[in-house]
């Protein structure tokens, strides 16, 4: 009989674990000192894309414009001079820690980047935590690195080579579990933090759905527990920023989606023990899968930040986004060609933030990363409906 229900995300048990949004909520000291007018506080987590290029055609690659309009890389110089100066950035008198946190993903594949090895080793020398969103086509090149992460989600998005070919161009499937077995072993033999307890840690099994994969659910979590993962990570696949006036989701035309997928996640977690975990996480999504932005302005342009390869024909220095979701988006990109991450400074929190903070058009957004930051600070911080200081 056909439900429609919504995809439970997770099972009782694995409810505290780094997918369930309400830990930002731990941010709320932080984000409550952003004001028009004075200084905002530097990020908790940044986001460095350290290449504008790939080697695999994902279908719903969100990075063609910049792959197409920015095709570079961020230069050894750039990446030790981020590594160098997020920790020891401060913006806000009141707020004294650095940057905690970062995000290496991209503008395409980051460990096509030659530097990203010696990158990785300066933020964790650093204090930072890192993690990596890889295709995982070159984990071989980078395992000891790697294993100093604080985790590592690799989006292979298929249970079988024949799912993995179709959506992706190429056969790669093998390579890509060939190396997330050897990082897996290399990170339990040597004690890394890596390899350390807790749902938090560890290697993600990341799972982007889409019609042409849906059957391989099951399968791919069979995949993941059987690698040594410790999570299973679902969510679906949106339709690009640039292609939202074709479609506005890749399930509007399917019917009983949410129980074909509940039903094939209900046998993966069949696998769970405490030291594997399946999830699927939808609450950024309609209950049919369609972006859906539930925020009136987007506050989080002063939470994060993205450090980007530069504009064309400079091949030193970066530009500095302030959305994922909208790479090569030039209305959201704050400063293009600073020579050194320090030169953010001038810019954070100033009248061209303001300015394009207000000139944002939420219809023009796909699903948001960051509806959750954006509902935590209209509800919890503006209107003060939870009533947070009463614990």
């Amino acid at each position: 009989m056909h439900t429609d229900a919504p995809i439970k995300e997770w099972s009782e048990e694995k409810i505290w674990n780094p997918f369930n949004s309400f830990k930002l909520l731990a941010q709320v000291y932080r984000w409550r000192l952003i004001r028009r007018g004075r200084p905002i506080p530097q990020p908790v987590l940044v986001t460095v894309d350290p290449i504008n290029a790939c080697n695999l055609t994902c279908v719903w690659c969100n990075s063609n414009p910049v792959i197409q309009s920015h095709h570079g890389a961020l230069s050894e110089q750039s990446l030790q001079g981020i590594a160098e100066f997020l920790p020891r950035w401060k913006s806000h008198p009141d707020w004294e820690g650095g940057v905690e946190s970062i995000c290496i993903a991209g503008g395409g594949e980051p460990l096509l980047n030659p530097h990203v090895g010696d990158f990785i080793e300066t933020c964790v020398d650093q204090g930072i935590q890192v993690g990596v969103v890889t295709n995982g086509t070159r984990i071989h090149e980078w395992i000891p690195a790697l294993s100093r992460c604080t985790w590592v989600g690799v989006s292979v998005d298929a249970g079988s080579t024949r799912t993995f070919e179709r959506i992706k161009g190429k056969d790669r499937f093998r390579r890509v579990t060939e190396n997330i077995r050897a990082l897996e072993g290399y990170s339990r033999n040597h004690g890394t933090r890596l390899a350390r307890p807790g749902q938090g840690y560890g290697i993600s099994y990341k799972f982007l759905l889409h019609p042409l994969n849906m059957e391989d659910i099951a399968p791919a979590a069979e995949q993941a527990k059987a690698l040594g993962c410790r999570n299973f990570h679902l969510r679906p696949a949106g339709i690009p920023w640039f292609k939202l006036g074709e479609q506005r989701s890749f399930f509007q035309d399917m019917r009983e989606i949410t129980d074909l997928v509940n039903a094939q996640m209900a046998a993966a977690r069949k696998l769970e023990d405490p030291h594997f975990g399946v999830f699927g996480v939808t609450h950024k999504f309609s209950p049919r899968l369609s972006p859906h932005n539930r925020f009136h302005q987007c506050h989080a342009l002063f939470m994060t930040a993205v450090f980007m390869p530069p504009s064309r024909g400079s091949h030193q220095g970066m530009d500095i986004g302030l959305c994922c979701d909208r790479r090569g988006d030039s209305s959201l990109t704050l400063c293009r060609n600073i020579t050194h991450a320090r030169e953010l400074s001038r810019h954070w929190g100033g009248p061209k933030h303001w300015e394009m903070f207000d000139a944002l058009e939420l219809s023009q957004c796909p699903r948001c990363t960051y509806q959750p930051h954006n509902q935590i600070f209209e509800r919890v911080i503006l209107e003060d409906q939870m009533t947070y200081r009463f614990i």
